[in-house]
């Protein structure tokens, strides 16, 4: 199979199923997000301490999962291929809440930076909340009612990435940056 087929050169692409659709469309644009994120997030795993790494692992599978499903309309296609579920979500919750017992109240918001890790986990961050606003979009206008916990993974997501962020800076002992109004 060759890797090009120029058949998108006009701007249309295929889901897996064989749909065609134009590639500005909202759902080819959350397949992408989604992509992206996760290509964010083999980025910064190669420098996570273990335990966060093999949690974005798992994370990215995830996200797999939720891009094959978002990429076809065929049940057959995607076999017993679980959308992200509930489980998904309080594994996220119960992540979160682990790390942040290790880490002081937040007083203040705090300025992306102080380390180039912290800053890509920061950009996983933004991306994620890109990825959940354009899921949204699609959902809302396809009428999608199956995906709303998608949606509430990749919000419960961003959180996490948030938390690993301040996590990072207290494992690198790297100061955190408030942001301060000027008020």
């Amino acid at each position: 199979m060759k890797i090009y087929t120029k058949n998108g050169d006009q701007g249309y692409t295929q889901l897996a199923d064989g749909t065609g659709l134009h590639k500005a469309e909202s759902r080819i644009q959350a397949i992408g997000e989604i992509d992206e994120l996760n290509c964010h997030l083999g980025l910064i795993a190669c420098n996570l301490p273990k335990n966060i790494e093999q949690s974005i692992a798992e994370i990215q599978k995830s996200l797999f999962a939720l891009g094959a499903h978002i990429s076809s309309n065929s049940p057959e296609l995607l076999g017993n291929m679980k959308l992200v579920s509930l489980h998904d979500i309080v594994y996220l919750e119960e992540e979160i809440d682990q790390i942040e017992s290790k880490l002081s109240p937040l007083k203040n918001f705090i300025l992306p930076g102080g380390n180039e890790l912290i800053a890509q986990t920061q950009i996983a961050r933004a991306v994620c909340r890109r990825a959940e606003r354009t899921l949204i979009h699609w959902v809302i206008t396809e009428e999608k009612e199956d995906y709303q916990t998608a949606i509430a993974y990749l919000n419960r997501l961003s959180d996490y990435l948030f938390i690993v962020c301040r996590y990072l800076h207290k494992e690198l002992n790297v100061p955190e940056i408030p942001w301060k109004s000027g008020k």
